[in-house]
């Protein structure tokens, strides 16, 4: 079994103060967790340790063992837009209640779609070819779990885990169309100390109905999938009333909109919105 590491930057900060006090907790219903990933280099997928073959792109192509920067594409989902621009899904997939103190939360993944930030130069004889990844999953996942206490005053808590994805990378070159893959490879997404609050808090996005999702990047709607639940992972006591976009004010991008004085901003926690200036 060959891995590969997947470096998925989903949330903002992970490390918050814990408040005194417990809370009880009712048990965790299913539902997804939808994230959008950033493009500020921070989510890539390393080659190092397990490189693309010598010969892959054409006769005498040099492996490629360096790490690819990723970001997302919106994911296809019907209704159209339900999940804004996420571009990775996971479910949790059971009711969990809280034994001694602790939930163990099964969670699989649902759908992944990255594709490189950068051209991606391969030397085929003499000349320099330019391909393009997109990395998707394929096949069948497997279940992992979180362990979610909670240890804060207002309820909320934090959760640790590795989340299993079996991907597959897809090459394809920008001047023909010429198509190499896909490659598969097994990532382990690590989750450490992560805050999480069973209330949405003030700007998070929530989904309020089940949808039906593309899991694996072919245009196809293929799975249906629960809405969000009582599951809010980045939140804790410190942020719950905060406004998404105060909050996680050090990963919002902006740009210039059509109109003079009016730009669109972007966040991979709380979404998008357009901002007069």
């Amino acid at each position: 079994m060959t891995r590969s590491r997947l470096a998925l930057r989903l949330l903002g900060p992970l490390a918050l103060a814990m408040a005194c006090g417990l809370a009880a907790q009712s048990p965790i219903q299913p539902g997804v967790d939808a994230f959008q990933t950033p493009s500020d280099g921070t989510t890539f997928v390393d080659l190092s340790t397990n490189p693309i073959p010598a010969g892959f792109f054409c006769a005498g192509s040099p492996a490629v063992t360096q790490a690819i920067r990723l970001v997302g594409s919106p994911l296809t989902t019907v209704p159209a837009g339900i999940a804004g621009n996420a571009d990775t899904l996971f479910e949790r997939t059971t009711v969990t209640s809280f034994v001694g103190g602790v939930a163990k939360i099964p969670v699989i993944a649902r759908a992944v779609a990255l594709q490189s930030g950068d051209l991606i130069p391969v030397l085929c004889g003499t000349a320099t070819t330019v391909w393009r990844v997109q990395v998707c999953l394929c096949g069948a996942q497997t279940a992992t779990s979180l362990s979610a206490t909670v240890d804060q005053a207002c309820g909320c808590g934090h959760a640790n885990g590795q989340l299993q994805l079996r991907v597959c990378l897809t090459f394809t070159r920008v001047d023909t169309g010429e198509v190499r893959g896909p490659l598969v490879r097994f990532v382990t997404l690590v989750v450490n100390n992560m805050p999480w609050c069973p209330t949405a808090g003030s700007g998070t996005r929530t989904i309020a109905t089940s949808f039906r999702v593309d899991t694996n990047c072919d245009g196809q709607v293929d799975l249906g999938v629960r809405g969000t639940s009582n599951f809010f992972p980045g939140r804790s006591c410190a942020n719950l009333a905060l406004d998404c976009w105060a909050q996680f004010a050090d990963l919002t991008t902006c740009h210039d909109g059509p109109a003079p004085d009016h730009r669109h901003c972007n966040n991979p926690i709380c979404g998008q919105t357009g901002l007069a200036e």
